[in-house]
């Protein structure tokens, strides 16, 4: 009996370890998982307020700042355009210059989204919509058009305002721009955007279906919200006095900010404040705290069924669980798959960021077409023509532009330094210098309209000496047409070829660029007058055409055998002999890349 009684007392003690190690173990995982509910959810929180919150207005506010940086720019092209301003000086009297002014504000106006766009006269106080009509001239003793003054009286170059326009019978955000000196502004020009139209677009912007998002300024005047009976009232109205309090006294320093209070519901609510960049607007988002933790609910379920299948698995299979811990394959899989989403997330990134640089250049693209010479007016200028411009880049280097007076006419093509959004703002440069040089004393002495482009550009870009930072210019070739029968060319590195009925005639232009550091201030280029004959075909193309490489030798195209299409397919229409042009130079191309910005412009006057 004795051997029995002390062979018991051994399984009691196991049993006893067994019992006490099992509660520790249930203790543990429950105190772990309790620990690790209230960890995550105190760094969930922090991080919400202190980066996620601070992220969702920096996003949003990013929108709405590109919406109206965009606007802006817009309404700056409008203020800036040589042809406009020419217009406005002459009292509107010009129905030439109004047509193409007012096809350009329709075509910036439906290309870019906006409701509306405009241009005021200082002069004759008349309002010119984006269709050309003249809807409306302003009084000082109009209290609607007190706006207009206002803006005219504030000397800023652009300005916002937010205004019920009677005319247009709708209420809108007016981005003005000044015409000319602000001290003495030939006019008011801008864009607007229906003020229900970005109110419904800021529902996109919206962070849970309960949030509410507002611009206000620094009174707590609520300007712009998703919903549009907010618009007009006061931040006051709907979010506690000392919220409201502590919220404006912090506005005014310019920085983000992020409050939490309970609403009358007693429900938690995130306040985030953001200062716009583009204007001294703040963007106020408020979210309901239970709907960006929502997932805490989920987490704290989840945390309860991972402890009670861990105990489970703990007691029934510990030697199993514990050998694939230590297995080194799964950890292997863990390791590949934690990098797996740093790449994820690297990948998304560069993703949003190109994104951001192709609409960028997109826009660019959109503002240097609306300023060469549309088809419409092409048409108008020439019997037949063609006319290739393929940028290596959606935009580029290479242009064309032309110029009218009554039977005179000044055509020209020009390629300027660099690829891409550089080279486009060349081209920009150029055309609106050209556009101020041209007038009734020069516009038929190309070699002049030259030479003064040459000063201008060397000038504008500070390139008159050796230790310019830059060294940047363009070749040109200029026709002069008087109309009758008489053709001036000049030519900056660049050559004229004329089909006639009996040869190809080639007028070669100088040797020396525009505007680089290298060529001379007082450089005089050469005027080549030819007389011509009815249906004479001219054709002026830059050397990306020329010295595009391909065939089997890999050489540039070269002007032999851009001479031998001129030659065999002169007898087509133009419009035929683009697509000749075309089709050849892709064929010499074959597998190469384009290595620079083509243009090929042929003509045949009226």
């Amino acid at each position: 009996m004795e051997l029995n009684k002390y062979s018991l007392e051994p399984d009691s003690e196991v049993k006893k370890v067994t019992f006490f190690a099992s509660i520790i173990i249930i203790f543990s995982i429950l105190l772990v998982g309790l620990i690790s509910y209230v960890i995550t959810e105190k760094e969930v929180v922090y991080k919400l307020k202190n980066k996620d919150l601070a992220t969702i207005a920096d996003a949003i506010s990013s929108k709405i700042d590109s919406r109206i940086l965009r606007a802006k720019e817009t309404a700056l092209v409008l203020a800036q355009d040589p042809e406009s301003m020419q217009w406005v000086a002459s009292r509107e009297n010009d129905q030439r210059v109004q047509r193409n002014v007012m096809q350009r504000i329709s075509q910036l106006t439906n290309g870019m989204g906006y409701s509306n766009s405009f241009v005021v006269s200082a002069l004759t106080g008349h309002y010119w919509d984006e269709n050309g009509q003249l809807i409306d001239t302003m009084s000082p003793s109009d209290p609607d058009d007190q706006w207009f003054y206002d803006v005219l009286a504030a000397k800023q170059k652009v300005t916002m305002v937010i205004d019920y326009n009677e005319e247009r019978k709708n209420t809108f955000v007016f981005v003005n721009a000044l015409m000319g000196d602000v001290n003495h502004p030939l006019a008011v020009t801008g864009v607007g955007l229906s003020l229900e139209d970005i109110s419904q677009h800021f529902e996109t912007f919206k962070y849970g279906e309960n949030s509410d998002l507002w611009l206000i300024d620094q009174k707590g005047n609520i300007y712009l919200s998703d919903d549009l009976s907010y618009n007009g009232k006061n931040v006051i109205d709907f979010l506690p006095k000392e919220v409201t309090k502590a919220f404006l006294a912090g506005i005014d320093q310019e920085l983000s900010s992020t409050l939490e209070y309970k609403n009358n519901q007693g429900q938690l609510m995130d306040l985030i404040s953001y200062p716009l960049a583009s204007t001294d607007w703040t963007l106020l988002v408020q979210i309901p705290r239970n709907e960006t933790v929502a997932f805490l609910q989920t987490i704290k379920i989840n945390t309860l069924l991972a402890s009670i299948i861990t105990l489970i698995s703990i007691t029934l299979f510990f030697i199993f669980v514990s050998r694939k811990l230590a297995n080194p394959y799964k950890k292997a899989l863990q390791l590949n798959q934690q990098l797996e989403e740093q790449v994820a997330n690297r990948t998304l990134e560069l993703r949003e960021k190109n994104q951001k640089l192709l609409d960028s250049i997109d826009y660019a693209k959109r503002i240097q077409e609306s300023i060469l010479p549309s088809q419409d007016k092409l048409n108008t200028l020439f019997k037949d023509y063609f006319l290739l411009w393929k940028p290596r880049d959606l935009v580029g280097g290479d242009f064309y532009w032309s110029k009218r007076f009554d039977k005179e006419l000044l055509v020209a093509v020009g390629d300027c330094t660099g690829h891409g959004v550089p080279g486009a703002l060349m081209t920009m440069v150029t055309i609106s210098i050209l556009n101020q040089i041209v007038d009734e004393q020069t516009k038929n002495d190309p070699a002049q309209i030259l030479q003064k482009l040459n000063v201008f550009i060397k000038e504008t870009l500070h390139q008159e000496t050796k230790e310019a930072l830059t060294d940047d210019g363009l070749d040109i070739g200029l026709c002069y047409f008087n109309g009758e029968d008489t053709l001036v060319f000049a030519g900056a590195k660049s050559s004229l070829y004329i089909k006639t009925n009996e040869e190809i005639d080639i007028i070669k232009g100088d040797k020396k660029s525009i505007g680089y550091v290298r060529t001379a201030k007082d450089y005089h280029y050469t005027n080549n007058t030819r007389k011509i004959q009815p249906g004479d075909l001219f054709y002026l193309t830059t050397d990306g055409f020329l010295d595009q490489n391909g065939g089997p030798k890999d050489y540039s195209f070269g002007k032999k055998r851009f001479i031998e299409i001129i030659s065999g397919s002169y007898q087509k229409e133009l419009s035929d002999q683009g697509k000749v042009f075309l089709r050849e130079l892709l064929n010499y191309m074959g597998d190469e890349t384009q290595r620079d910005d083509i243009t090929v412009m042929a003509f045949k006057l009226r």
